[in-house]
């Protein structure tokens, strides 16, 4: 499965902390790529501003705040990895099943997978479910399945368990989607999981939330940058369905 996928792109492989377990994650090497051009511009404003964020030297902001337009599938996002840290050192995940959506690479899901969640990684782009699917394969998730969904459009079928959202808020007329697929799909009982790196228009959401009557944890993921020596501080949401 490799060779086919080195035949369509450079690739370029990484390490991801998941608690218990070092993932193992295959992307395309994306040469200045939309999150290389974002770091960039995030650090000049950094150094053009006298004061740095927080007061605290080091901590910019996530690149994804920068960005306008959609994410791209093939990059390894601050967000993603904040997610699978999180859930390999703070979450119980075993026999769990659990969707993510908007998966790109699988970063966050293979997170859960590895702390025993029966995953699905669901996305619309063929060329994402492939890396998706090697990257399950490589570090031995048999119990990781994947799901062409446009969750922009497509519907899914009643309850199916935990829902994973890393960085899905980076348009407005996203956050009707999340406010749906929390109502129709995530089953009572259980926990969505929500990360957010920063961006301003992230806020508005936040207050909406506040409205509705689920449970909300906030938690913070500290990630270290793997272009430059910054670090990102990514908020993780549980976000609880009683009923």
């Amino acid at each position: 499965m490799r060779s086919g996928l080195a035949a369509d792109y450079e690739l370029r492989d990484y390490e991801v902390d998941a608690g218990p377990k070092v993932l193992k994650l295959t992307g395309p090497d994306v040469r200045r790529s939309s999150l290389n051009k974002a770091t960039a511009r995030a650090t000049e404003q950094r150094f053009a501003s006298a004061e740095l964020l927080h007061g605290r030297d080091g901590l910019a902001p996530s690149p994804e705040s920068r960005t306008g337009g959609e994410a791209n599938w093939a990059e390894l996002w601050p967000s993603a990895r904040a997610m699978a840290s999180y859930f390999g050192h703070c979450v119980r995940m075993r026999s769990v099943d659990a969707l993510e959506v908007h998966c790109g690479l699988g970063t966050a899901g293979l997170g859960a997978a590895a702390k025993g969640a029966r995953v699905t990684l669901a996305d619309s782009n063929p060329e994402a479910l492939r890396f998706a699917r090697y990257n399950a394969l490589q570090n031995g998730f048999t119990h990781v399945r994947t799901l062409s969904f446009d969750w922009k459009n497509d519907r899914l079928n009643g309850f199916v368990g935990s829902l994973i959202f890393a960085d899905v808020l980076y348009k407005e007329e996203n956050f009707e989607d999340v406010f749906r697929m929390l109502a129709d799909n995530l089953t009572p009982g259980r926990t969505a999981f929500l990360a957010e790196p920063g961006r301003p228009l992230a806020y508005t959401f936040f207050e909406e939330l506040r409205k509705t009557d689920y449970r909300v944890r906030l938690d913070m993921e500290r990630v270290e940058d793997v272009y430059s020596d910054n670090y990102y501080l990514v908020s993780v949401l549980r976000i609880k369905k009683d009923r």
